[in-house]
This record gives C-alpha cells, structure tokens and sequence, in this order.
C-alpha cells in the first residue's frame, strides 16, 4: 500500500482511534476489516483481538502506531495528542513483538464518547464522513450548529437537531460557566445532579409534568419508536434538567440552608429542608415540585442532603469528597443494559437474542435473594411486636435480624432503591436517625396510651411504671432538642410542645417500694431459711432483692438506717445484717443443716456428718473457739459446738490423725469483699505459721496415679452422660469448645481432657484409664490432628448419609461452597495427611486416585495491564512513588500500587507482580515509609525547591538515624552528613 496515495489523513481533536482508522480506510477505499489486517499482519497472519462492532475502540501497540502513522503520514507525536486512546495500553500479542491491535467496547472499559457534528466534521476534514470522539458532559451540545450528539450503543452515534429546544443550549452555557467557577468540583457536582434527575426518570411522571414529554415529542427522529427513544434520549431530555440541579447543589448558600434547618440533626425526610426544594423548584420552574419530593426518604438528593449534614462535624477535603460521591446503586443505569435493540431500515425490530443474567450495576443476585430472606423474617417480627425496632443483639427464632438490620442502617443511604422501598412499606420508622431504643420506648408509650388512656404529662403520668414516665419526663425537659420526627411522633401519644412546658418529674413513692423490697426478703427467707445467702447479684422473682439488700446493709453499718427498716428485717432474718462477715454466716447456716438431729462427734473430727466442707470448717471454730465473737460461740452453742466440745477437738488434734470425711455436698462459690474478710474474727488474718499451729494438719486422701481422684469421680460421671447424650444425637464427640449440652458446658470439658491426655503423651506416662470410657464412645474424640478437620470430616459423613448428591471425582458439592472447599483442600493435600485420615477419606469414596485428579491452585500471574502503565509512569517520572489518588491515563495507578505493597507485606517471598515492579523500579517497596521515598524523588527532580532544600537539611541533620540505603541514596543526589 503506497503511504501517500491518499495524502496526509489528519485526527480529530479527542477522536477514537478505530473512528480515525475508520476515516483513514474510506480514503483508501478500503474496508475496516482490510485496513487492520494491514496495520497487524505478520507473514500472513493478524494480530487483532476482540470482535468488530460499530462502538468499539482500539488500542494499539508500539509496532502498530508506527504503522499508522506512516499510512495517514502524520507524525506519532501529533497523533498522541489529538487521540486520547493512542498509548493509553500496549497490548500484547500471540505472535512475539509483531503488531498487535486489541478491540473493547461498553460504557465500563471505554470513556464517554459520542459522533462528532457533522457540519463540523466537513468543515474539518472536507468530507461527510462519520467520526466519532470522547466527550464530556460540556461537550455534548454543539452550539453554533445546534446539534446534540447522542450516544448510542452499537451505533456511531446520533446528532440530534436542537433547534425546537433552546433551553439545551442555554443549559450548556451555563454548564460551562459552572466549570470555570469550580473546575475541580464541577464534574462531581455534575454527577450528583445526574443522578439525581436520572432518579426523577425512572419514576413514573406525575401529571403536572409537562417539559419532559413536550421535549421528547420536539427531538424524537421521525422513525424512531416512542419508547425506544425515551430511552435513549434519557440524558438529553434530562440535561437542562441536570444542570440546573447542579448549580444549587453547588451553591453555598443550599448547603448552608441546608445545615440551618436540619439543626444539626440528620434528615429523615426532605421535607425538613423546605428552603432546598423551594429553591430546586425555582430553579427547575417546577412550582409543584417541593411538593412532590417532601415525603422522599431515600435517593440521591436525600444521600447528599444527609451527607451534606454529616460533612458540618468534619469539613475536610475528604468529607467535601464524600459529599460529592455517587454510589453505584444511585448511578444511572447504562443505556447498554435498557435500550433495546434499534429499528431496521425496514421498521422491523429484530428477534432479541437470548443473554444469560446480566448483574445490575450496584446490585448481585446472591444479595437479592439474602434480603428477600430476611425481609421474610422482618414481616414475622412486625406482624409479633408491631415495629421493626430490634436490638442489634437479638435473634428471633435463631435468625440474625437484629444484626442484619442494624447493617442495613449504617448503609441506608447506599441502599438499591427496591430495597428501601420494600422496608419502608414495612415500617416507615426502620432507619430513623435516633435509637432503635427510643423507638422501642416511644412504641411502649403508645401501647400504654391505647390500654389507660391518654398521658397526665403535669401530674408527672402517674399511671406508667417509674421507667417509663422517667423517660416520658426527660423527652419534656429535651422536646425542644429533639428531631422534628421525633416530636410529631410525641404529638401522636399527647406530648405536645405545651404539654412538655407542664410536665412534671415522676416521682416514685419510696414507702411503696420498700413494702414491696421487705415482701420479696419474706419470701425468700421462707424458701431458703434466711437472708445470708442473698448476695449483691441475687434477683428473687425478677426483683433485684441483692442490690437492695446490699444498700440496707450497707446504711446499717455506717448507721443510718432508720430503726422501723431496721425492726422490719430483724423480723424477717434477726442475722440479716450480723457484726462478722456473711461469709461465716452462710458457712454456719450449712453446719447448722449439716448436723441437724445429729450429735456432734469432735473425738472423730466430725467425720460422720455428710458433708466435708461443713466438718472442715466446724473443726476450725474449733481451733479458734477463744477468738469469736460472743454472739458466735452462742450460734456454736445452739447447734452444740460448747466450750467443752471445742476444747476435746483440739485436745483430740493433738494426739491423734483425723479420720477422713466424706466427699463433700456441693458448695456454691461466693466472693467475699475484703471489707467482709476484716470484719470476721475467726477468719485467718495471722501469719502463715499461726494458721498452722491453729489448725492441724489433716491426712491427704489416696490419690490414683492414672485416674482421678475418687471425690471427683461423680463429676466425670456428670459429664460423662452428657457426652453419651451428645454423641446419640450427633454421632461423634468433636464438639466445638463453645457447645453446652442441657446448660453443661460439654465443649470445653472435652477440651480440657484432650489437653490433658495430650500432656500425658509428650511426658511418656501411659494414658488415664477412665479416658478409655471417652474411646469407648467415640474412637475419635482425641484424634492426632486439629478437631475442626474432625467436625468436618463428619459434615460430610452426614451429607453422604443424608442421600444428598456426593461425587468428589465430579466436583460435587461445588468447590465454592463449605463442604466443596474443606474436600478441595482434603484432595489437595491428601498425601501429607496421616494414614487415619486417609482411611477416613476412603469411607467417603475419596482415595489417592481421586485426589490426584486435582490440579494445584494455580499461581497468580501479573497484570499486564497494569504493569504496563507502571512502565510507563517509571519510564516518564523515574520512579514508581505515585500518590496514591494518581491516575495515569484512566487506570488508578497509586491506589493499586499501594494495595500491591499491602500484599507484599502479608506475603513471604514475593509474587510474580512484586517481581516485575521490583525489575522496574527496585525501590518502588521501600523498608521505610513511601512519604519519605517521594521527598527524595521530588527532591532528586528539583533540588532548588525551597521544600526540597528544608527536606536536605533535615535529612542531614537525622543523618545516624537513617537506613544504610536511605544514606546511599542521599549521596547520590549529592546530600552528604554533615562534617
């Protein structure tokens, strides 16, 4: 092909490369298709990936540019900075360094683009040839041609005639305005409004809508289909639209309007800023509009409103950036994902083809299906308690809801409009800005008001309980602070702003209280004998009779407490309040039942009573008869431990060995205040050798050497018959540590005897034999591997028992599920595993020819894409220490650099990726911070920054703190210590 035949071909300012290699074909005379071969052929063979179709873009490599610059005779220079996609990737071929081409399409991989005004383009290019460039928002509307140049997918694009809508082109005046005041926030301003009038589009139009169909109706091509084309033209009909939104949005003043009539508070509807949609609808000449979006409680508008309110606390340039962000759930829908397929020449639209489930932007099939379920749940919990106010905590019938919903109001603003729907038609209340707490109170309160009628708000509401009226009180003293929803909510149960002025506090009638605190103590001393046992956590029949007791106690002992409520418990228990510890009442109390119709034996040591704690501790009032309190030798005395019977017990320890008692009854363990333990005399308060020389010593009880002791056999035969109970309904012993059995904590005593079997093991002691009762049960209740490995071993026993479909050779169940990834990992290391295990595995049909079918995990390759533009950004600035928000040609390449440096610091030995950066730039993962690492790039750029000479100093000044390799690298841009 002669490279000047067709002269010299020049590109359009921001043109795509296929549209310009498309323009450089009909000069030839040639078709597209032809003239890629030529630019990529190599002995025959092309070198273009992708498919060919109508919106595509190219991107072409070193070898293929130099091509195409010699067909259209225009240097590669000029052509690198007329076409935006020209070096923007270097891809690589199947055919070793020979040319390559690579074709992409959609609105995800390729910018904005859209055709070029054909009126402009012949001006340009002297001939009526299509083309096609990238554009902005700004760039959309041609305004000395009035035309608006349409994207369309699978099309070249559509100008549309603006001559019948004026208001287009006066919008894109002012958009351009817009621009210049604000060039850094303009386009993200842009994007909210968009998202906000794309959010007006998809909803159904109310009737005094009347711009948007006249607007529609003006530029609808003459064949187009009505429907086909209010698709289509979405942004167009919408940009005057979108503007306008945009320079209130932007606007100052809006936000400050808006941070003026929330009060600080977060919105729950629009209709709290009456100023923003009175100024949106001035602006939009909509007069009815503030109407129509008060109620609003979700959406694009109501995020930004809301952040807009959260952004006050904080104003720094990443909460303004949080203002302006759009999620993807909020985002306009691609018109690649709505727009049918276009008309034919001859009218007809043809036959859709079948695609599989596309995913919708911001939106995914598992997480739709999760909600549905869930909301499922919140329909029962609504229809049982009336609202939808649950403690993130809770778990009604075993579900999470609390948790879910809990989620779901941290992210209600991100929330897919559907959703958010769905759970306001449930209950409007779901996502309040206030507690769920408040609202489950506020609900409490109205079911109150329908049940005893309305509230006596200036009686101090004498018919609530004392908890609710004092939260109804403080709601009063905070009316005027509260959230304009929350005070309508308190007009609904009869608080209004005057009858907050006229409450009174709820005033609790204390006479009342302690009858019913002395009413509980009555009970409970008649169901346990006394008021001793009663301590600081003790809750009688839902009443917190410790904490009360406690404070009785409490005033007695500093004397305060009145004499009627001290006659009134002397009544109940004459020892509720004894001068010595309650610690050594309650040991009295258990004596006292101990030896009930008993005569006390002390020549024995006691040891005929059945219980060994109560024998121990009569033997040590024994010891210490001379030192108690008169009142306790006369308690002793009643239950026949006398002056005579404590001297015969000591006098009996002194010649002979004390008899052992029997196992002791069980004893609840009670904690004693160091206040308790000072004021008993008989408690051990000397030194260590007059404890001795008080007690005797008695006789250690026979111990086995490979069992337990015999006073611990009834709890292992306790826990014992648990594990039995467990094992006959789950077959298997590998509890996880947490499992209580009937209230036992079953999980953690079978812990604990693994661990002591096992310490047993690496001391080469032969195993216990009471453990061979746990063998006896289950074979593997102690396996020589980890226990998780053992419970899902028996998960997929299970599985394979219950006839569900079990094929390992095939991949079933999928190795993206629980049980597929714990096989996938059993196949994978199948030879590294003990002959047990294996022979487990064999029962389950897998064996080593099935796990040698499994390919290993394959090992992540670089990416190409990426580490071509870090070649390029190393090639231009020398290193590879971008900012983080660097963005070099599209792709965001400090962000992805630095989550390349997270990656290396969890990983042992580098990854091919970190492989290749280090080949490119060996400091591009520094041992010292990255912040230090660009100083010395911009440093090394331009040593006669004022910024860089201060970095230098400093550097020499911290000279012996430095890295060896921090110190190399400062000499050599000629930074030396100082001398």
């Amino acid at each position: 092909m002669d490279a000047g035949a067709a002269g010299r071909i020049a590109p359009l300012n921001g043109e795509l490369t296929l549209s310009f290699l498309t323009r450089i074909a009909a000069r030839y005379h040639l078709g597209l298709r032809d003239l890629l071969a030529a630019i990529t052929e190599t002995d025959g063979r092309q070198n273009v990936a992708g498919m060919l179709h109508l919106d595509s873009e190219i991107h072409l490599n070193a070898q293929a540019r130099a091509r195409v610059s010699t067909l259209c005779h225009v240097p590669q220079h000029v052509l690198e900075q007329a076409l935006p996609a020209w070096t923007r990737e270097e891809p690589s071929g199947k055919y070793g360094s020979s040319p390559v081409g690579r074709l992409m399409r959609g609105e995800e991989v390729v910018a904005a683009w859209g055709p070029t005004c054909p009126a402009c383009t012949s001006a340009r290019t002297g001939r009526d040839v299509p083309a096609r460039r990238y554009l902005a928002p700004e760039q959309r509307v041609c305004a000395r041609h009035r035309y608006w140049l349409l994207y369309l997918p699978a099309t070249n694009g559509l100008p549309v005639p603006l001559s019948c809508c004026p208001e287009v082109i006066e919008a894109q005046r002012r958009h351009v305005r817009l621009l210049h005041r604000s060039p850094a926030a303009a386009p993200h301003v842009f994007e909210v409004a968009r998202a906000v009038t794309g959010s007006w589009w998809e909803q159904p139009w109310p009737d005094e809508e009347q711009q948007w169909p006249a607007r529609l109706e003006a530029t609808r091509p003459i064949e187009a289909d009505p429907g086909w084309w209010k698709v289509a033209a979405r942004d167009l009909i919408t940009y005057p639209e979108t503007v306008a939104v945009a320079r209130v949005l932007a606007n100052p003043r809006s936000q400050q309007h808006t941070l003026t009539q929330t009060r600080g508070h977060l919105p729950y509807r629009l209709g709290e800023i009456p100023a923003l949609l009175a100024e949106l609808a001035d602006h939009l000449h909509r007069p009815w509009l503030a109407r129509h979006l008060a109620d609003v409680t979700h959406g694009p508008l109501f995020t930004w409103a809301h952040s807009c309110v959260r952004t006050r606390a904080a104003p720094t340039p990443a909460a303004q950036r949080t203002l302006w962000k759009v999620h993807s759930s909020h985002r306009p829908r691609p018109l690649s994902d709505l727009l049918p397929q276009p008309p034919s020449a001859d009218g007809t639209t043809p036959a859709p083809q079948p695609k599989p489930a596309k995913r919708l932007r911001g939106h995914s099939l598992q997480a739709e299906h999760a909600f549905e379920r869930s909301l499922t749940h919140a329909h029962v919990y609504h229809q049982q308690h009336g609202h939808l106010a649950v403690p993130k905590e809770d778990a009604p019938d075993g579900y999470p809801l609390g948790g879910w919903l809990s989620g779901l109001r941290t992210r209600h603003t991100r929330m897919p409009a559907h959703q958010a729907a769905a759970l306001h038609a449930l209950y409007p209340w779901w996502n309040a800005p206030w507690s769920t707490l408040w609202q489950r109170t506020w609900h409490q309160a109205r079911a109150h008001t329908g049940a005893h009628g309305p509230l006596q708000s200036a009686r101090g509401f004498p018919t609530t309980s004392y908890s609710l009226g004092e939260w109804l009180y403080l709601q009063c003293t905070r009316y005027p602070a509260l959230h304009p929803e929350q005070q309508r909510l308190l007009t609904q149960i009869g608080i209004t702003a005057a009858a907050a002025v006229a409450a009174r506090p709820r005033r609790r009638n204390m006479r009342a209280g302690a009858e019913e605190a002395l009413a509980h103590a009555r009970s409970y001393t008649a169901e346990h004998g006394h008021l001793a046992q009663v301590s600081t956590t003790t809750v009688h029949h839902g009443y917190p009779l410790g904490r009360w007791l406690a404070g009785q106690r409490s005033q007695q002992q500093r004397r305060v407490l009145s004499p009627e409520r001290q006659e009134a418990l002397h009544a109940i228990d004459s020892w509720w309040c004894p001068p010595w510890n309650l610690r050594w009442q309650r040991h009295y109390y258990r004596a006292r039942d101990a030896a009930a119709g008993l005569v006390l034996q002390p020549e024995n040591g006691f040891a005929h009573l059945n219980d060994s704690v109560a024998a121990d501790w009569l033997w040590r009032q024994c010891a210490r008869y001379d030192e108690l309190h008169p009142e306790q030798r006369q308690l002793l005395t009643d239950i026949g431990i006398t002056t005579e019977t404590a001297r015969t017990a000591r006098e009996r320890a002194r010649t002979a060995p004390r008899t052992p008692a029997r196992p002791p009854a069980p004893e609840t363990k009670e904690k004693t205040s160091q206040a308790e333990k000072g004021a008993d005399p008989a408690a051990s308060t000397g030194q260590r050798h007059t404890r001795r020389t008080a007690e005797p010593k008695r006789p250690r009880e026979p111990r086995s050497r490979l069992g337990h002791r015999p006073d611990l056999r009834p709890g292992f035969e306790t826990s014992l018959a648990h594990a039995r109970a467990w094992h006959a309904e789950h077959g298997h012993l590998a509890a996880p540590r947490d499992t209580r059995h009937d209230g036992y904590p079953l999980g953690w005593w079978l812990f604990s005897q693994r661990n002591r079997a096992k310490q047993r093991a690496r001391d080469r002691l032969p195993p216990s034999p009471h453990l061979t009762e746990l063998t006896a049960i289950d074979p593997w209740w102690n396996p020589p591997w980890k226990t998780e490995w053992q419970r899902n071993y028996y998960r997929a026993r299970n599985h394979v028992e219950s006839g569900r479909p079990f094929d390992p050779a095939a991949r079933i169940p999928a190795p993206s599920t629980v049980l597929g990834t714990w096989i996938t990992r059993a196949c994978l290391t199948y030879h590294q595993l003990h002959p047990d295990q294996q022979q487990l595995l064999a029962a389950l049909g897998i064996t080593a020819q099935t796990a040698d079918q499994w390919p290993p995990s394959p090992r992540p390759q670089p990416h190409p894409e990426a580490l071509q533009h870090a070649r390029a950004w190393a090639a231009r600035h020398g290193h590879l220490c971008p900012p983080i928000k660097t963005v070099h040609n599209g792709f965001p390449l400090g962000a992805w650099l630095d989550r390349q440096r997270q990656l290396a610091k969890k990983r042992s030995s580098p990854s091919p990726t970190q492989q290749t950066l280090a080949t490119i730039d060996p400091w591009w993962n520094p041992p010292w911070p990255i912040l230090w690492q660009r100083a010395y790039h911009h440093a090394q750029a331009d040593p006669r920054h004022p910024a860089a000479r201060h970095w230098a100093q400093s550097q020499r000044r911290t000279w012996p703190l430095l890295h060896p390799d921090q110190q190399h690298l400062l000499t050599r841009i000629d930074i030396a210590p100082p001398t």
